[in-house]
C-alpha cells in the first residue's frame, strides 16, 4: 500500500493563502492611502484658493478703508446725530409731557452723577450712567421714584470702573416705566355743553 504525505501540500496552500491575504491587505492599505492623499490634495487646493480669495478681499477692504477714512468718520457722526434725532423725534411725537419728563429727569440728577444713555421703547425706560459712589446712585433712584412720570424704578446693575487698579466711578443701569401723559384733572368740555343743547331743543 502506497502512502502519500500531504502535509507539505497543506502547508503550501496555507502559505499561499496567507500571502494572498497579506497582498490584499497591502493593496487595501495602499488604495486607502491613495484615496486619502487625493482627498487631502483636493482639500488643500480648495483651502489655498479660499485663502487667496480671502487675502484678495482683505486687500480690497484695506484699500477701501484707506480711501474712505473721512467718509467713515462722517458716517459715524451722522449715525450719532440720527440716534439723537430719533430720540427727539420720538419725544416730539408724543402729545404731552416730553418737556416735563426731561425737566423732571434733569432735576433728579445729583451733582456727581452723569447720564450716558437714555433709551425708551413702548413705555419701558433704560437709563445708563456713571456716579462717584452708591449713595449718589441711591439718591438718584429715590428722586426718580418721587416723580409721577417714572414708575417702578429699579436698579438693574452696578459695576466698578477702575483705572490703574484704583476704583474711580460706579457704572449703573436703571429701569422703569415711563409715562409721558398724566391724567387730566379737569372735567371734559362735552359735559358742560349737553345741558345747553337740551335747552335749545325744548325751545
Amino acid at each position: 500500500m502506497i502512502r502519500i504525505n500531504l502535509l507539505p501540500v497543506r502547508e503550501l496552500k496555507a502559505e499561499v493563502a496567507r500571502r494572498q491575504e497579506l497582498t490584499i491587505g497591502v493593496m487595501c492599505f495602499v488604495l486607502t492611502g491613495i484615496v486619502m492623499g487625493a482627498f487631502h490634495i483636493i482639500q488643500s487646493s480648495r483651502l489655498s484658493s479660499h485663502v487667496e480669495e480671502l487675502a484678495g478681499l482683505q486687500n480690497e477692504i484695506k484699500a477701501l478703508n484707506s480711501q474712505a477714512k473721512g467718509v467713515t468718520n462722517l458716517r459715524k457722526s451722522i449715525g450719532i446725530l440720527k440716534e439723537k434725532l430719533k430720540v427727539i423725534d420720538e419725544l416730539g411725537k408724543k402729545k404731552t409731557g416730553p418737556a416735563r419728563v426731561m425737566e423732571s429727569l434733569s432735576s433728579a440728577i445729583p451733582p456727581r452723577l452723569w447720564i450716558t444713555e437714555f433709551k425708551e421703547s413702548g413705555g419701558n425706560l433704560s437709563i445708563s450712567g456713571m456716579a462717584v459712589d452708591n449713595q449718589t446712585i441711591a439718591g438718584f433712584l429715590k428722586a426718580l421714584s418721587s416723580s409721577p412720570y417714572f414708575q417702578n424704578v429699579e436698579l438693574g446693575e452696578t459695576t466698578q470702573v477702575e483705572k490703574d487698579k484704583q476704583p474711580t466711578l460706579k457704572k449703573f443701569v436703571l429701569r422703569s416705566k415711563l409715562h409721558y401723559r398724566l391724567p387730566d384733572p379737569t372735567p371734559p368740555k362735552n359735559s358742560r355743553r349737553k345741558p345747553v343743547r337740551r335747552q335749545r331743543r325744548k325751545r
